[in-house]
């Protein structure tokens, strides 16, 4: 029954948060200029090894050892170099391409730029707010304003659409996070909200790093990998909001990476915090 299926998932998911640790894996990024070093003490709080790479003459070969790529489409000027770098390098037996297509639809530079990178990549997984997703799937998201409290929830049928259009598996999120998989067919949800994290630079970009470390050490199946990134990311969260000394946006910032490196040391206890759900 349910509770069989749910108890299987918790502990799939556990043991996906317990593998990053193990295995250390190289995430190589090309993030927002805004992000870098938000993004490598993510990573590195989490049980990964981040590279910021960007200079497109090392791109390629850079790419090819590591164990997942992230690229945050922040698109400042140098950006649009490295990105095209990128160009034939990740195919299916290289590592997997993760993607944060950051406000896709908001200039037409921006959604050209978006539209030729999809076109000319293999992408594994594509992470982002509900607004992005709904956008970036043609659809309308059933009407809904994307900022309502329903706004991640009324992304699901668009993600679902978006997953079988790219062949990627699809992460959305927001004050529930929802995560399909490459083929559409699965989906769940990942309960536990912090607007505060909303006053913070690069947490959003953060996550869709460790969603590349979560993919990369579950290849048997990547979608429970993305699932536990954001299960482990949303507890680090809810944990960093009941430390003592959490006053505000800043002191959160420190909190947040010192709950990902203490859920990352006990994953047994992510799911005291985040709650996973199939929907």
């Amino acid at each position: 029954g349910s509770t069989v299926r749910m108890a299987t998932l918790t502990a799939s998911v556990t043991a996906a948060i317990r593998r990053i640790k193990a295995a250390n894996p190289l995430i190589m990024c090309i993030t927002n200029r805004v992000t870098p070093q938000r993004v490598a003490d993510i990573l590195l709080a989490a049980g990964a090894s981040p590279a910021m790479i960007e200079n497109p003459e090392e791109v390629p070969s850079f790419a090819v050892i590591s164990s997942a790529v992230y690229c945050n489409l922040g698109l400042h000027q140098s950006q649009i170099a490295s990105l095209a770098a990128l160009k034939d390098v990740l195919r299916e037996e290289t590592p997997p391409l993760v993607v944060d297509p950051v406000a896709y639809g908001a200039t037409s530079f921006r959604t050209t730029q978006m539209n030729d990178f999809f076109a000319r990549n293999n992408v594994a997984a594509i992470k982002g707010n509900a607004a992005e997703i709904v956008t970036l799937s043609g659809e309308d998201g059933g009407g809904k304003g994307v900022d309502s409290d329903a706004s991640t929830l009324a992304a699901l049928e668009p993600a679902k659409t978006l997953a079988r259009q790219r062949e990627a598996i699809i992460s959305v999120s927001g004050d529930t996070d929802i995560i399909v998989s490459a083929d559409g067919e699965r989906a769940c949800k990942v309960l536990g909200d912090a607007p505060m994290m909303a006053k913070i630079t690069g947490t959003g970009c953060a996550l869709g790093g460790i969603v590349a470390a979560g993919i990369s050490t579950s290849k048997e199946d990547p979608y429970i990998g993305a699932v536990a990134a954001h299960a482990l990311y949303t507890a680090a969260a809810m944990k960093a909001l009941e430390m003592d000394g959490t006053k505000g946006p800043g002191t959160l910032s420190i909190h947040l990476v010192d709950a990902l490196y203490a859920l990352g040391e006990n994953p047994e206890d992510v799911m005291r915090y985040a709650e996973v759900k199939e929907i």
